[in-house]
């Protein structure tokens, strides 16, 4: 699939909307990890998610952090379907991103957090550029309280140590 503001409303992505919204289940991970998409598919082929779900294994992190790529048209991935269809066979670029998909997004977005992210995760993280960062920011107004770390390589150290920090966090409120 190849398109713009219109693929919000296509068939098979309304469903993967719909399935992570209505059915999908974490693993109850206590924090919630926002990325942005990439222009590769699967995700996690991007440099920067691939450096960043090595270090979260590397650190014994992966078993409390649940990690989301934030997109247009998906709106909410979370990796453990970043393989499936439609997420892997799609291409927005976000410069297509119209008045109508930008609503559409942030209505979507909101309505997960407000439905999952409020209710199961305890801490919420975003790693992701300006422009999805912009979008997500504007879902969770009034909603979550985000740690934000920017979108760049050179931040996986500040990252990491964020992300630490919230694990000694939970150990002490067990």
């Amino acid at each position: 699939m190849d398109g713009g503001d219109e693929l919000f409303f296509e068939e098979h992505v309304v469903k993967f909307y719909r399935h992570v919204l209505d059915n999908w289940h974490s693993a109850r991970k206590p924090i919630a990890l926002y990325f942005g998409c990439s222009l590769h598919k699967p995700f996690s082929k991007s440099f920067i998610h691939m450096k960043t779900i090595r270090m979260l294994k590397k650190h014994n992190l992966d078993d409390i952090v649940q990690q989301f790529i934030v997109s247009e048209p998906l709106v909410i991935c979370p990796r453990e379907l970043e393989s499936k269809f439609p997420a892997a066979n799609y291409n927005f670029p976000p410069t297509r991103l119209g008045k109508i998909g930008r609503e559409e997004f942030v209505r979507r977005l909101k309505n997960f957090l407000e439905a999952r992210g409020a209710k199961y995760y305890k801490y919420h993280v975003s790693f992701m550029p300006n422009h999805h960062k912009d979008i997500f920011y504007e879902a969770s107004e009034n909603l979550l309280k985000i740690i934000s770390v920017p979108y760049n390589i050179y931040q996986l150290p500040k990252l990491l140590s964020i992300l630490k920090d919230l694990k000694c966090k939970l150990k002490e409120t067990k």
